[in-house]
């Protein structure tokens, strides 16, 4: 329920409020009641009156940001679904699951996939068991026509990606998909393979689909074959309610305990999200921070967990405009002296509002990504914070430090912006003065600027800025996906927007581009390629055109009233996320907590 503090900061409840508490409630809401149901001042000895339509039990309660679309289930348009409460997570099902915590990959719809000797041709076979919900067998006929759906309509999404890697789609019978592509590809099963959120490729009943409009359709309620059917949305209540499907195709692998999922908008009052908490209203929330979780535990309230040990899989970094007409900008060595000048361990462990290891790879610190890094090459290469060597290396290309304290180079003054998109106190805020700051101290003029979403963003896709903050994206599943954007081929002249090919710093590095279009044509689970990768990390090193700062934690806070078996800093398994697909695994593992 949404509650609005008035003038005199007392909680105010409207008549329609109350009514619609009533409607939820099946009228055994009382008038004593209203507050303890929105989250008022009662301790966590209380019991207050529950928030959802189910019984509290049995129910797993996921608090979420602000719900819009209620009507819809269409993930191929705009504004055709909500992404976030639900549908990803326990309706959608997907071939394959990667686990970023271990590296492993779950079939799931899916039991393998082939490909021929020269990376054309691509055989999926599907689980036999898997029906959708409303009992009709899921079948390679289903596969095709989704896939088949996408290519002929590129306004979906996912449509242009389909349309121009493949050739078409056969199917030798029902559990068996041939998948030949327009060119060879070593990674065409990544399409299949829900890495992070989601998968590119969402399967659809064809037996529904085909005879609607994609563009249109509202696909509601939604067929599809997780283990929770829609029970129903309450958008007065910005709710949406699933319920346990009594005949899902694969119990015997995953029967979750919560018979229903409840995802819902959290209050618009931070203190009354706090006051639902501490009265077990709800189970996991991405909207109380760190601090006041903090709070919380401190206080002495037993049943809160914070997830921490998870960290984001982009690194928070700074990116460089390495185009040539940038002077001192391309040359790599500039990059290595704004690197000594960034105290990553700072910048981690007292400005991020959760410590946070450094990041010395281009990639998050999961124990699936080790297999790509290489120690020796991080001791050759540290990303340390040294502002004398910082020095050295402004002196050694030219920029020479004048009496007035400051540098030139090629007789015209240094002078860089740091921008970024976050506010004024924002910890990516604070990085970039930090750096401002250094860079002023060796001599170089540099300002901050925010600038706001869009602006930055766009002034990022042309190649209007000099550095900026950022993060390093791309590395799901191997190193190929992030080298492939520092590819000379994909880079475009400033002014001009850079977001197809992906080289957004306009790198233009000849070893860090031959190896990356190496590695686009190898095949990454190949042993004999990691001698490769191993060359392109080093690539990346020398020319560094994103600098690493920190992993990045966002805390997952968690309430362990009604349910344990949740993926704790202690036995981090699975992706702890709730708005990721891989949440489905961390409600299987749920159990009833055991009653003080």
């Amino acid at each position: 329920m949404v509650i609005r503090p008035d003038n005199k900061g007392e909680t105010s409840i409207t008549r329609r409020q109350a009514l619609q508490m009533v409607l939820i409630t099946g009228g055994s809401i009382v008038a004593g009641d209203w507050l303890a149901a929105c989250g008022g001042g009662q301790s966590q000895n209380q019991k207050a009156q529950s928030i959802v339509p189910t019984p509290r039990e049995q129910t797993l309660v996921v608090d979420q940001t602000d719900f819009t679309v209620f009507d819809s289930f269409n993930p191929f348009i705009p504004n055709g679904w909500q992404t976030n409460a639900g549908f990803d997570q326990v309706s959608q099902e997907y071939l394959f699951y990667y686990n970023l915590v271990t590296g492993e990959t779950k079939p799931w719809l899916g039991k393998e996939w082939k490909y021929n000797a020269n990376y054309t041709s691509l055989t999926l076979t599907l689980n036999p068991k898997a029906h959708w919900n409303d009992g009709q067998p899921l079948t390679s006929k289903d596969v095709k026509f989704s896939i088949d759906m996408l290519k002929s309509n590129a306004a979906l999404a996912g449509g242009a990606d389909f349309q121009r890697f493949v050739k078409d789609v056969t199917t030798p019978d029902a559990q068996t998909v041939v998948i030949n592509l327009n060119e060879p590809d070593p990674r065409f099963h990544y399409f299949f393979i829900c890495g992070i959120v989601s998968a590119r490729l969402r399967i659809m009943p064809e037996h529904i689909w085909s005879k609607k409009d994609p563009m249109s359709f509202q696909n509601n309620p939604p067929v599809m074959s997780g283990p929770y059917k829609l029970d129903r949305t309450i958008p007065a209540q910005f709710m949406y309610v699933w319920k346990k499907d009594p005949n899902y195709w694969n119990k015997d692998e995953l029967d979750p305990k919560p018979e229903y999922v409840v995802y819902r908008s959290s209050p618009k009052s931070q203190d009354a999200e706090v006051g639902q908490f501490k009265q077990a209203q709800f189970d996991i929330t991405t909207n109380i921070d760190y601090k006041q979780a903090s709070a919380i535990k401190n206080t002495g309230y037993a049943n809160i967990s914070i997830i921490t040990k998870f960290v984001d899989p982009c690194p928070r970094a700074f990116a460089i405009n390495c185009d040539p007409s940038k002077g001192l900008l391309a040359d790599p060595r500039m990059h290595w002296a704004i690197s000594y000048l960034v105290d990553r361990k700072q910048d981690g462990e007292k400005i991020w509002p959760v410590p946070t290891p450094v990041a010395q790879f281009p990639w998050a610190n999961y124990q699936g990504n080790d297999k790509w890094s290489n120690q020796e090459l991080a001791s050759k290469y540290q990303l340390t914070y040294d502002p004398k060597k910082a020095a050295a290396l402004l002196d050694e290309m030219g920029a020479t430090l004048g009496s007035n304290g400051k540098r030139s180079y090629q007789g015209k003054p240094l002078h860089y912006e740091v921008s970024t998109s976050s506010k004024v106190g924002d910890p990516e805020y604070i990085f970039a003065q930090n750096l401002a700051d250094e860079l002023n101290k060796v001599g170089i003029d540099a300002t901050v600027r925010y600038y706001e979403g869009a602006t930055w963003q766009d002034r990022f896709n042309q190649g209007n800025f000099d550095i900026t903050g950022y993060y390093i994206c791309g590395n799901v599943f191997d190193p190929g996906q992030l080298y492939t954007y520092f590819e000379t081929a994909k880079t475009k002249p400033i002014g001009q927007d850079a977001t197809a090919g992906g080289n957004l710093t306009r790198a233009q590095y000849k070893d860090l581009d031959e190896l990356a279009r190496k590695l686009d044509g190898s095949d990454p689970s190949d042993p004999k390629n990691k001698g490769l990768y191993d060359q392109a990390l080093e690539a990346f090193y020398k020319n560094l055109p994103y600098i690493p700062i920190c992993q990045t934690v966002y805390p997952s806070i968690v309430n362990t009233s009604y349910w344990s078996g949740w993926p704790l800093d202690d036995n981090l398994n699975q992706v702890p996320l709730n708005w990721w697909g891989q949440f489905l695994f961390v409600i299987g593992n749920l159990k009833p907590a055991a009653k003080s």
